[in-house]
């Protein structure tokens, strides 16, 4: 097992590939796997790696996703630490997943049972490979693969992207009373927006990008911002939505992408196979509400037999220091097999 986590992490980790730019690492995906996979292997329209074995009704679904944040990282192993982008969120738990359910599946009837493997694309924007997977899978249980430090995911906040636009009068700097600015306008939008967002408990905003004016003598004619909010457990996108268009007298926005918050029970058929694993594997099973967003919140339309985990600290998810050690790969695989094999027996 150690030898095989080891040379695909490697090839994913070489394969630098954040979101809309995943065709290389995909292909080396395919390409390593295919000599261990005994199953189908078909990469779908929307760009998704996905290995499926067995025909029985009883289907699980392992999802993953090999896209990454932007910022290219040099990749290192030194017999004991993957360190490069992606090795944390999430080709860290993508490897162990994979691995996991290939030596499952040497103990399973592809009559009684049936695995899909899905490396999915552009988690990290649009979840476009999530979407496309929810058109045709209908899995009766899935494991999102994101790193967890080994607990169990029942739940994320939701998000909501926001593009925001201002426009003034313009004129010349040097008589501002002459004009209105179109940044001071963004501005003014902007902190009366993160006071409203933040006035909720459990809520977060972060300004991603900024633009407006021109390196003149000018009065700002137009600005915008692109604007990320985090939203906490028991609020709607909706609500939110509302929140922002009271605070938009002089500026108009556009929601750029929405998705709900989600909760699931932790008593789930998944959610105790996961756990009896993991406490053969000498883990303590503790659930846990992530801050961000996942996969799993779209996923979870499919089925409430849902949960996430995975190797690796979060905390260094997005970071210019994600690292994970071959020892969390493989204490991983050895559970994400062991659930498979105890909720398809």
């Amino acid at each position: 097992m150690r030898r095989m986590l080891e040379e695909l992490m490697l090839e994913l980790l070489k394969a630098y590939s954040p979101s809309g730019n995943e065709a290389e690492a995909i292909k080396r995906y395919v390409d390593v796997v295919s000599r261990w996979w005994n199953g189908d292997i078909v990469v779908d329209d929307a760009g998704n790696a996905l290995l499926n074995y067995g025909r029985g009704e009883k289907w699980v679904l392992l999802a993953g996703h090999i896209d990454t944040v932007p910022g290219e990282l040099p990749v290192e192993y030194d017999g004991t630490i993957f360190r490069g982008r992606g090795a944390v969120d999430a080709k860290g738990p993508l490897v162990s997943m994979t691995i996991g359910s290939i030596e499952a599946i040497k103990h399973l009837d592809e009559e009684e049972c049936r695995i899909t493997i899905a490396a999915l694309v552009d988690e990290e924007r649009g979840s476009s490979g999530a979407k496309r997977l929810m058109r045709d899978a209908r899995p009766t249980a899935i494991i999102v693969g994101e790193p967890s430090n080994f607990n169990i995911i029942i739940g994320y906040r939701g998000s909501m992207k926001l593009e925001i636009k201002c426009h003034g009068s313009g004129g010349h700097s040097s008589t501002p009373q002459s004009g209105t600015s179109a940044i001071d306008k963004l501005i003014e939008s902007l902190l009366e927006v993160k006071k409203r967002v933040l006035s909720v408990p459990g809520s977060s905003i972060v300004v991603n990008y900024i633009e407006g004016g021109l390196p003149f003598s000018l009065i700002p004619k137009e600005a915008r911002a692109l604007v990320d909010i985090r939203i906490p457990l028991g609020w709607s996108t909706e609500a939110f939505g509302e929140i922002v268009k009271s605070c938009m007298p002089d500026c108009t926005y556009s929601i750029v992408d929405e998705t709900p918050p989600v909760r699931v029970r932790i008593d789930t058929p998944i959610a105790r196979s996961l756990a009896r694993s993991m406490i053969r594997n000498g883990l303590k099973p503790s659930p846990v509400i992530k801050l961000g967003t996942s996969d799993m919140n779209l996923l979870i339309r499919i089925t409430e037999n849902i949960v996430g985990f995975g190797p690796g600290r979060s905390e260094l998810s997005h970071t210019d220091r994600e690292e994970i050690s071959i020892a969390e790969l493989e204490l991983g695989a050895r559970i994400y097999r062991d659930t498979v094999r105890e909720f398809l027996s």
